[in-house]
């Protein structure tokens, strides 16, 4: 009933009127003086509860019903009282004069059970039992034999002991080991699965798979698709008969139930899904760094030893091997699912569904294993009735989520052309700098490559010819005169400009890529190979290495430069020339102190004492880290002789005259900065820490920003699976109604951590 409250409420097209909503009160109020005579409150009203430490408590009426008559408040020992005031005291708590509250008392719904901690055991059993008797039913079951030969019949088939292979609507068994399996070339739908009970197989075909139909639009499916788990395919939505408690166990189950067919209807059903994975993060999960060590190849050191014996990886291989004893889950045929066609899987039909029920298999003994160890880890029931519940999480949608992925795809396009085109510009203008080699001068692009290619022709052939008989080798004044000028105007300016065309016969087979622009430019053109072609940088974009250097980025005012191995950064000059002895070097010296100002070192330091200061420098800089009265009073600054900024020292001196500080990392000194356009340093511009040359670099910096959300999330949010419902499948109210409606099975690990948090990558 939620969920169709919550269509209702948000994607329905009808709403009620404003007078049914805010009815017109006939109520007259009167509005009387302000009495000044007030009786003074009590200090402390009769009946008010302290504790020890002056703070008011339950009254005894909700006291009595919370907690129970027998409940009796724990005496606390009397020499840590003064303690516990002066840390209530240094916490702003007031202890001498408390606020006291006027004491409410009413009457609470009737609690499950004598108190707060009996009625909440309570409800969680009443909730979690009938799938715990499920769970242990199935924990006690044997693993069938394997049937020998699967049916291809589409649709559900049960292998009984008895009548063997019996084509089914559905599984009727209440508790079920389930997996599925698809073909991800060909869409996300399923193309096979098998399930297991207690006392027998299934198998599902798809069929697609086997009568070799046209498999739908990307995210567009309808639930004729999906697997039928719990009803015939007359059954169109939920109704009482759907009640019934029953339960389904995977490995990572969020990824199989978003398949199932009725989980997509409006009114739940009874099912519910327990995931292997989370089970096993929650009695053996690992920490950041353990999964690190345990996903590297090298041998772990002996002080891991203790726990990686107790402890694994997510994945059902290590999982299997973990609580089986060792035991080896061969994974080879998975690769057919992702990489091969359904030509290509309907050929391997009998392997395939034998390596999905090996799956089925190995599940379920991993669960007969791993829920006792749970139940023995979690004995309250609150814990299996809470994972029960948020793994039925359900998300409708209408019509407005396709137009919502469309806008954002054309709004993304328009905004990202503008930016490339506003950075091609930034690169046409650059390339001037090769005229009278001015970009060793640039702060910028003086490390870029500017060597250039050129454009050879062929010697062109000179060919004598005798006259032929009867040719005049002169043309008379008269004769001139008397031949009348072409009529068409193009074929006179054709006829001129012929001899240009001509010189296409002196260009070489194999032609260079923009002869006479700089190395760089030519990197960030497409040769005109394509119909669809067009001059110019078109292979530009905020993620390339040239963009910051295009937008002419300051880091507090020094130019950004960056070094492979380190990542960006800026440098900062510690000489205003350099030594008469030493060579020229590249980095325009002369420019980059005119701009930015010179760390001083005293040249007639000693060796020890130049070292000191360069550790000097070093704990300045990180402790002057985010000192905003620095970027505030840059201009005034700017005759400071020692950089007091947020970069990185990285002991690098360059030519002996600046050196190189890293840009900050969000995760630490020893990351690099691979972008400063991403969206880690977008707010860095509007603290002025990061500042580029003129109006075009504020565009695309604020083009960036609206651009990194769908950026970094397009794929998850168009990648979702999105089941749509067809008309039987909606309300009568609905169903009158123009727009479509369907909903998103979110897929959440239950348990994602080892803190127990759930997770989902787009939604939580």
């Amino acid at each position: 009933m939620q969920r169709i409250a919550y269509i209702r409420r948000y994607c329905g097209s009808k709403s009620r009127a404003a007078a049914e909503i805010f009815p017109r009160s006939t109520v007259r109020r009167l509005n009387l003086p302000d009495s000044k005579c007030e009786e003074p409150s009590p200090a402390q009203p009769p009946g008010v509860r302290l504790n020890e430490m002056n703070i008011q408590l339950l009254s005894a009426g909700l006291h009595r019903q919370v907690f129970g008559d027998a409940a009796k408040l724990q005496k606390v020992d009397i020499s840590k009282l003064e303690s516990l005031r002066k840390e209530l005291t240094r916490h702003g708590i007031p202890l001498d004069n408390p606020d006291i509250r006027p004491d409410v008392d009413f009457r609470l719904p009737q609690l499950k059970g004598v108190g707060i901690e009996e009625h909440f055991f309570n409800v969680a059993q009443e909730q979690s039992k009938p799938y715990r008797d499920l769970l242990e039913a199935l924990v006690r079951g044997e693993v069938p034999s394997t049937p020998k030969e699967w049916s291809e019949e589409p649709g559900w088939t049960c292998y009984d002991p008895l009548r063997g292979a019996v084509s089914v609507p559905y599984p009727e068994d209440t508790a079920l080991v389930f997996d599925v399996e698809v073909c991800v070339p060909a869409g996300a739908a399923p193309v096979m699965a098998t399930a297991l009970s207690p006392t027998r197989w299934y198998s599902w075909t798809s069929p697609r798979l086997i009568s070799e139909l046209p498999s739908g639009e990307h995210h567009r499916y309808q639930l004729d698709e999906f697997i039928p788990l719990e009803s015939a395919p007359k059954d169109k939505q939920s109704d009482g008969k759907f009640s019934t408690p029953r339960v389904v166990v995977g490995h990572n189950v969020s990824y199989d139930r978003a398949r199932i067919r009725e989980q997509y209807w409006l009114k739940s059903t009874g099912l519910r899904f327990v995931d292997t994975m989370s089970l096993h993060v929650c009695v053996s999960g690992v920490t950041s760094y353990q999964r690190a060590m345990l996903k590297s190849s090298k041998e772990l050191p002996l002080e891991d030893l203790s726990w990686s014996s107790q402890s694994s990886l997510n994945n059902l291989a290590d999982v299997y091997s973990l609580y089986c004893d060792g035991a080896k889950l061969d994974k080879e045929k998975r690769n057919l699912f992702v990489e091969g066609t359904l030509p290509e899987i309907r050929a391997e039909f009998q392997s395939l569904m034998t390596y999905c029920a090996g799956d089925v298999a190995a599940t379920k003994n991993v669960l007969t294993k791993l829920f006792p160890l749970f139940l023995q880890r979690f004995p309250h029931p609150a814990t299996l009735a809470g994972m029960l519940e948020v793994g039925n999480a359900y998300l409708p949608v209408n019509s407005n989520w396709p137009r919502y992925i469309q806008e954002s795809d054309l709004a993304y396009e328009d905004l990202d052309i503008e930016a490339k085109h506003l950075l091609a510009q930034r690169a046409d203008a650059a390339c001037r700098l090769l005229h009278d080699a001015e970009f060793r001068k640039d702060l910028w692009l003086w490390d870029q490559d500017w060597s250039v290619q050129e454009l050879k022709l062929k010697a062109a052939k000179k060919v004598g010819r005798k006259k032929k008989k009867g040719e005049v080798g002169e043309i008379s004044e008269e004769a001139t005169d008397s031949v009348e000028e072409p009529v068409d105007e193009e074929d006179a300016l054709a006829a001129k400009f012929q001899y240009l065309y001509e010189t296409k016969a002196l260009l070489p087979v194999r032609r260079p890529l923009l002869p006479g622009y700089p190395a760089w430019y030519r990197n960030l053109c497409s040769k005109p190979t394509t119909e669809d072609w067009s001059p110019g940088p078109t292979e530009i974009g905020t993620g390339m290495q040239i963009a910051p250097k295009l937008l002419r980025l300051c880091w507090e005012g020094y130019p950004l430069h960056y070094i492979r191995g380190q990542g960006w950064g800026f440098l900062v000059p510690h000489k205003y020339r350099r030594d008469d002895e030493e060579d020229g070097g590249k980095i325009p010296l002369e420019q980059l102190v005119a701009a930015c100002p010179v760390l001083e070192i005293n040249p007639a330091a000693s060796a020890d004492e130049s070292s000191e200061a360069l550790e000097g420098l070093w704990r300045d800089v990180e402790a002057t880290i985010s000192r905003k009265d620095y970027y505030r009073k840059q201009k005034q600054d700017r005759n400071k002789s020692v950089y007091k900024g947020t970069g990185i020292w990285c002991n690098l001196d360059l030519e002996e005259c600046c050196y190189f500080l890293k840009l900050p990392h969000k995760d630490g000194p020893s990351h690099r900065v691979g972008n400063p356009l991403s969206k880690d340093f977008l707010n860095k511009f509007s603290e002025n820490v990061l500042a580029g040359d003129g109006k075009t670099a504020e565009r695309v910096v604020e083009i960036a920003r609206m651009l990194s959300y769908w950026r970094n999330n397009r794929d998850r949010i168009t990648g979702q699976l999105v089941g749509w419902l067809g008309k039987e499948s909606l309300p009568r109210e609905l169903r009158e109604e123009e727009m479509e409606f369907g909903a998103i099975i979110p897929q959440v690990v239950v348990c994602g951590t080892l803190t127990r948090r759930a997770m989902e990558p787009t939604w939580m």
